[in-house]
């Protein structure tokens, strides 16, 4: 092989050298730059692998555009369906998860552990619309300070079997607790309950939760008054609207026979039950769960309807989830920059997909609220806006749900007076909340 022959192989080796090596380095600095992409840890509830649940397959996408959007940030899902994973997090100090979905009536517990960071300079700064939420952001924030921003609210509504109201001629659903009152004697009788009140330590956080949750809260906080004090610790409602409540319910379990003993022990999953086998003819109950009931449910027998109260226009104490920043993570930066896109109006479209009530106003804009299949969200958005109050929670709302639970359970096996459940939760709390 002659030397010129010999060089121009030499020439074309190290050409092919360069780009085998160029290659390999391209190569190296993609798995270098997937290697130090940034992971965010996100504390949920709705689990990815669960493929039944619209909800968890909309979250889903909408962490996949996230991740699209921003290659060097990975989201890594924490599923906690009871939410004890994060407030473990919370009062240990811990540094991860990065991101919380933290419910309305457990943020004063968290705002308490000093560890949920404030997002109000990032809101200004960032120059996001507080008031494109159905309720405005002002009105969510614990103790003055925004802890999270808004995915979606909850508001109690009123669910029915239409067959049961048919067959005791009733035709307008009841928009009071008198009216509810007034269908006892109509629909409670054999094993039908006319209107179930839940009252049971099951499911939930826990305690009473479904009891505070659909029917105590909105009565003793009424339209205007406070649930507890700004700072999540005194009560802030009045022994009037306490004493009001505890008449009320006393009142639909004895006088007017519609509810009975029976819902004492119920809890979501046994209310649901009982709605589902047309056992219970109506109880106020969770948007959240209508859909899944529709589907149980045959021959379309069932309906909704906003929740009774005690005037026909009241106030109901509405909740949802925000998604809060844990102040101790050193990505703080990453999860601020998820928090805003699972919050803004393009994620929250792919949210309202999965069956929720989002929180951003402008998302409604979607073609996605016009279609038949988002009548019934469209119709919980207005209920939201119109008839919603966000309240503020105790700092131990788990342990004040199960003593108001009890002392109402108390007051109905017993004959109790509504005095006597007023003395019970105040002297109770009190006691609790030194402990805390």
């Amino acid at each position: 092989m002659s030397d010129k022959k010999h060089l121009k192989l030499s020439r074309r080796s190290v050409v092919a050298g360069l780009a085998t090596a160029g290659a390999a380095t391209t190569l190296g600095l993609r798995q270098s730059s997937a290697q130090s992409a940034t992971e965010v840890s996100y504390n949920s509830f709705l689990d990815p692998a669960n493929a039944n649940d619209p909800r968890s397959a909309a979250q889903s996408r909408m962490i996949e555009a996230f991740e699209k959007a921003n290659p060097s940030i990975k989201i890594k899902v924490v599923v906690d369906p009871a939410g004890a994973n994060g407030i473990r997090a919370a009062r240990t100090k811990s540094g991860s998860p990065d991101v919380i979905r933290v419910s309305n009536f457990q943020l004063a517990e968290f705002a308490a552990t000093g560890s949920i960071l404030p997002l109000d300079e990032l809101v200004v700064r960032d120059k996001i619309d507080a008031n494109d939420w159905l309720i405005p952001l002002e009105q969510t924030k614990v103790n003055g300070r925004l802890l999270g921003l808004q995915q979606d609210y909850r508001i109690p509504i009123l669910i029915y079997r239409k067959s049961r109201f048919a067959d005791a001629q009733v035709t307008t659903p009841p928009r009071t607790y008198d009216e509810v009152g007034a269908l006892g004697a109509r629909l409670t009788k054999n094993n039908t309950i006319g209107y179930a009140i839940p009252i049971g330590l099951t499911g939930g956080i826990g305690g009473a939760q479904a009891f505070v949750e659909f029917i105590l809260s909105s009565i003793v906080a009424g339209n205007t008054d406070p649930f507890f004090a700004p700072d999540g610790r005194n009560i802030g409602f009045s022994d009037e609207r306490l004493l009001l409540a505890a008449t009320t319910v006393r009142d639909l379990f004895g006088k007017y026979k519609a509810s009975t003993p029976v819902t004492l022990q119920f809890g979501y999953n046994e209310l649901q039950d009982g709605l589902r086998a047309g056992t219970v003819a109506s109880a106020s109950f969770g948007l959240y769960r209508y859909k899944g009931l529709e589907r149980q449910v045959a021959d379309n027998d069932l309906a909704w309807a906003a929740a009774p109260s005690m005037s026909p226009a009241d106030k109901h104490a509405v909740y949802g989830f925000q998604l809060s920043i844990n102040a101790n993570s050193p990505r703080k930066d990453a999860a601020w920059e998820f928090v805003k896109y699972m919050t803004s109006p393009a994620a929250q479209m792919i949210a309202a997909r999965g069956g929720e009530v989002v929180a951003r106003a402008s998302a409604y804009d979607d073609a996605y609220f016009v279609s038949p299949e988002a009548a019934d969200q469209q119709g919980w958005k207005q209920l939201v806006q119109q008839r919603g109050r966000v309240v503020t929670y105790s700092v131990i709302q788990s342990t004040f749900n199960q003593i108001a639970g009890e002392a109402f359970q108390r007051m109905i096996l017993r004959s109790g007076t509504p005095e006597s459940v007023v003395t019970e939760i105040k002297t109770r709390y009190a006691e609790a909340l030194a402990k805390a």
